[in-house]
């Protein structure tokens, strides 16, 4: 429990804190999904087999702003995402969790 309630933390930090956004457009699931995914990737495979998928629809469902999830998709350590991307993935952080969690099972 402890492991997945880790890489979910992780998810949330990586998110506000990676990679660059390129273009105003929305990544879509499929993008996203691949990025968080990647062994190289923004969070060195350790997002558990099985929860990308429900991790990535949490995340372009939600109010995180499309630079903040294209920083992601390219992976980019260089962006800082803005304030208010903090306080929406606050949000997601229950979500996220739980994609985890029944990952897991």
């Amino acid at each position: 429990m402890k492991k997945t309630m880790s890489a979910a933390f992780l998810v949330a930090a990586m998110a506000l804190t990676s990679a660059c956004g390129g273009g105003g457009d929305r990544p879509s699931k499929d993008e996203v999904k691949t990025a968080i995914a990647k062994k190289d990737g923004p969070f060195g495979g350790a997002i558990p087999k099985g929860s990308e998928d429900c991790i990535a629809t949490a995340l372009v469902d939600s109010d995180i702003s499309d630079k903040t999830l294209n920083a992601l998709v390219e992976n980019d350590t260089d962006y800082k995402s803005p304030k208010s991307d903090e306080k929406a993935l606050t949000g997601l952080q229950k979500d996220i969790t739980e994609c985890a969690t029944d990952a897991a099972k």
